[in-house]
């Protein structure tokens, strides 16, 4: 269909996602650029095959690698403490997050041990290598197979996805999950719509708006009744308010609000302003600028009412439009909430950032118009450019990996040198007590007694977890 709701013609669109049923035509002597113009798949073909890569890399990596955030830990202790005898208390750090728990808490009755941490790292790694899979389909429903390994390259280079998948944080996981609605609805999957929103929104709250509008809409058009939306919302607020319904903490807006560690935005002067710019930062340059053009061709098309080839950069229909202004509107929510004195951290805007890299990497490719040296010189510019801005945050994430990893190998150290017994009382640095309470079975709480006197560990520091209970 050719015709948009907006009244704008379209433009036809490179195919990808395509079922054949006849046999493909010669491409003995075609020039390569022609071979892959015709290699076809089925969308059942690139779904199996997405799996399947994204959960053999997952698994391959927990072979070199286990790190793992104070976080993901944090909701480890969280899931056991839900699922298990002990009661849950989440009246510390960190804040609850209600899909890593229902995710990883029916695994604990299993196991109670390290196979918790390689099974929460294993669903984070799979979603990250997802997600590029997720926004080169994305890119290349709008901009063809060039956009989608541009803007699949764009993912992979940005400062948060290696580092963030790898030990075990929620962005990721997020950004897959509001993909996926998208994706959802281009299908005409418009229940799977809601889950896929629902489930983005027990990890990042941000989702929760996005959910409400698209339920009224789908109501107003007929496509989904009046109670999908109102039953989404009020799994979002019970899953979010579980802890204090059950009296066994405080829930995260408690505990989130006016903290946040010491770079966080919420202590910068214009909290909301940073925000807006971290945003920038997360994309990177080369996208944020292309994403710039986006907004400025799509505010023109629409204000304007042209057609010309800057119009066309980006907002022919109300699906591109829609990815534009879903994205700024997640920025904005996060800078108002970060401006009433929550954090704001970086992590909280990546899926709004991967919608940013399905326009830039679209941008790109019809900036360069129908010539292939033009396309090719392009493509080239924003990947060279996008990847030489990376190298910093790529060592800076590595160098984080292995800071994780040196943590958490020496508290397994410590643990296996000190013997506790009757009135003793050995502690370490409190900055990462989740490992501790992973490793040991306690409570978060219990890691930490402030009314124990500070002791030497080894001959050597001073140390604030608490080793050795009375």
């Amino acid at each position: 269909m050719h015709l948009l709701e907006s009244g704008r013609p379209s433009f036809p669109r490179r195919t990808f996602l395509t079922v054949t049923t006849s046999s493909r035509p010669d491409t003995t002597h075609a020039s390569w650029y022609s071979r892959w113009q015709r290699i076809e798949f089925t969308s059942a073909q690139l779904f199996i095959g997405a799996i399947l890569i994204a959960a053999g890399l997952s698994a391959i990596s927990l072979v070199f690698n286990h790190s793992i955030d104070y976080d993901p830990e944090g909701w480890i202790v969280y899931a056991r403490e839900l699922f298990g005898p002990q009661a849950l208390n989440t009246s510390g750090f960190p804040a609850w997050k209600p899909l890593p728990v229902f995710l990883i808490g029916p695994f604990t009755l299993l196991t109670r041990g390290e196979a918790d941490v390689y099974y929460w790292l294993f669903i984070t790694r799979a979603a990250s290598v997802l997600t590029v899979f997720a926004v080169a389909s994305l890119a290349n429903r709008f901009g063809g197979r060039w956009a989608a390994l541009l803007a699949g390259f764009m993912v992979v280079v940005s400062p948060w996805w290696g580092v963030d998948g790898a030990i075990g944080r929620d962005s990721s996981v997020s950004a897959l999950f509001v993909l996926c609605a998208f994706l959802a609805h281009y299908k005409g999957w418009y229940r799977w719509v809601v889950v896929a929103l629902v489930a983005a929104a027990l990890m990042r709250p941000e989702a929760t708006p996005l959910l409400l509008v698209y339920g009224v809409w789908m109501w107003r058009t007929h496509r989904l009744a009046w109670w999908w939306a109102p039953v989404g919302i009020a799994v979002i607020v019970l899953s979010w308010e579980i802890p204090s319904m059950l009296h066994a903490g405080l829930n995260p807006a408690q505990i989130s609000k006016n903290t946040g560690g010491q770079n966080s935005p919420t202590h910068a002067k214009f909290p909301a302003g940073t925000v807006v710019l971290n945003a920038g930062r997360q994309a990177q340059p080369i996208p944020a600028i292309l994403l710039v053009i986006a907004g400025i061709a799509a505010v023109y098309g629409l204000v304007v009412h042209r057609n010309d080839r800057f119009a066309r950069l980006w907002g022919r229909s109300r699906e591109e439009l829609s990815i534009l202004f879903i994205g700024i509107a997640w920025v904005l929510i996060v800078a108002a909430e970060t401006q009433d004195g929550y954090a704001g951290n970086p992590r909280y805007l990546i899926p709004a950032v991967a919608l940013f890299f399905v326009a830039g990497s679209v941008v790109a490719v019809r900036l360069a118009g129908s010539s292939r040296w033009a396309l090719a010189m392009s493509l080239l510019v924003c990947a060279i450019a996008t990847a030489a801005y990376s190298t910093h945050s790529l060592h800076s994430g590595v160098r984080l990996i292995q800071q994780r990893d040196a943590q958490i190998s020496t508290i397994r150290h410590e643990l296996a040198v000190v013997k506790c017994g009757p009135g003793t009382h050995v502690e370490t640095n409190h900055e990462n007590n989740a490992f501790l309470a992973q490793m040991t079975g306690e409570p978060l709480q219990d890691t930490i007694n402030w009314n124990l006197p500070t002791v030497l560990f080894n001959g050597g520091s001073y140390y604030w977890f608490d080793y050795c209970s009375p």
